[in-house]
């Protein structure tokens, strides 16, 4: 009577300390972001399954590893979107210790567009002056600072057997030397680039925006439920 007595208090514990988690997440996570969030995992349905493949797989090394690094040869828009989405992602599916970092083997400003994009969904972008290169403090309110996005060609060691290392670049030409020197996933993004400075150029970022989203929203969703499992091996 008194272990059944114990499981049930600690039940309790566990879900109120959920609820509470969530209600902080509801407070932090602004409106609009809340919703674009919620657009998107409708979304889930039109990843191709050959996608899913791939993000099913990361989702089960990452349940084992600390984080995941998104690299191509130039860090200026697709791996800084997607290192603020999957950042965004795990918090929004409450995981906690999972990290995303980008990298490339150039250094640049980051691109306007990209901050264009980010804000238009939610967030809300900072720009710092007399940082070089130019860079953001991405927020998911004003309150509570995500991250800090600036091309950098170094993140320190980058320890596979702890992290992701995912080449987002369909040219092998734009592959980073790191990508082709490690053990790496292949989860390719087509280039914004082209269509830069002309009439399809916002129209091209959204249509970027909503796929990564999409896609990082599904990739947490899946490394929950990888970690869950092993919670559950181990039980």
């Amino acid at each position: 009577m008194k272990s059944n007595n114990k499981k049930n208090f600690f039940l309790l514990v566990l879900l109120f300390t959920a609820f509470q988690f969530t209600q902080a997440q509801e407070n932090r996570f602004n409106s609009e972001l809340d919703k674009f969030c919620k657009t998107s995992i409708k979304e889930f349905k039109n990843i191709s399954k050959e996608r899913k493949v791939v993000l099913d797989e990361m989702a089960n090394q990452l349940a084992r590893k600390k984080y995941v690094v998104f690299t191509c040869k130039t860090n200026s828009r697709r791996t800084l979107m997607l290192q603020v989405w999957a950042q965004t992602a795990f918090y929004y599916y409450s995981i906690l210790g999972k990290y995303a970092f980008s990298i490339g083997d150039t250094i640049t400003d980051v691109y306007p567009g990209v901050a264009e994009v980010l804000t238009e969904a939610g967030f809300f972008c900072t720009y710092q002056r007399n940082v070089e290169p130019g860079g953001y403090i991405i927020s998911i309110s004003k309150e509570y600072p995500l991250n800090m996005l600036s091309s950098k060609n170094k993140v320190g060691t980058i320890d596979t057997a702890k992290g992701v290392l995912v080449n987002i670049c369909f040219d092998a030409n734009e592959q980073s030397t790191i990508a082709a020197g490690k053990g790496h996933i292949n989860l390719p993004f087509q280039s914004p680039t082209q269509a830069e400075n002309t009439s399809k150029e916002k129209e091209t970022y959204h249509g970027l925006n909503q796929q990564i989203a999409t896609e990082m929203l599904y990739l947490a969703k899946k490394t929950k439920a990888s970690i869950n499992e092993l919670m559950n091996d181990v039980e």
